[in-house]
């Protein structure tokens, strides 16, 4: 996939300031969890451009449009526009470990999610959802 570095400067525009990356739990499994990105704006046609290049849906409430990328079309996202954000590469840096830590064959279980907790304790902006198919639950469990 190639995109203009214009194009993915103002995505990464968007998501510096519209943006957020969370972790979710499938609640299918037991152990899997995965990246949720959500890009806020005032118009669909704004995310248009963006779901066209890297996948999503787009959903609509009264005031707002939101385009919500998950699984490896939020890590291929993540990836491509890391260079190009101004404050989010830290955070952008722990998803993507989290994943390649997720997905490597190199570790059992229980390691694992040691490992994913102690890159969760250094975030402080990312949300970790409580209820059924919480995030917390799934590493403290």
């Amino acid at each position: 996939m190639k995109v203009e570095p214009y194009k993915l400067s103002y995505i990464a525009g968007l998501f510096d300031c519209g943006g957020k990356v969370s972790l979710r739990k499938d609640g299918r499994t037991e152990t899997s969890i995965f990246v949720h990105v959500t890009i806020k704006a005032k118009s669909s046609q704004t995310l248009q451009m963006i779901k066209e290049i890297f996948g999503g849906t787009i959903r609509k409430n009264k005031n707002n449009a939101y385009l919500i990328i998950t699984h490896r079309k939020a890590r291929n996202f993540l990836k491509t526009i890391r260079e190009y954000t101004y404050c989010s590469q830290e955070e952008i840096d722990e998803i993507l470990k989290i994943y390649e830590l997720r997905f490597s064959h190199q570790l059992e279980a229980s390691r694992k999610k040691k490992a994913i907790r102690e890159i969760l304790k250094k975030f402080k902006k990312t949300k970790i959802y409580h209820g059924r198919n919480s995030v917390r639950k799934f590493i403290e469990g």
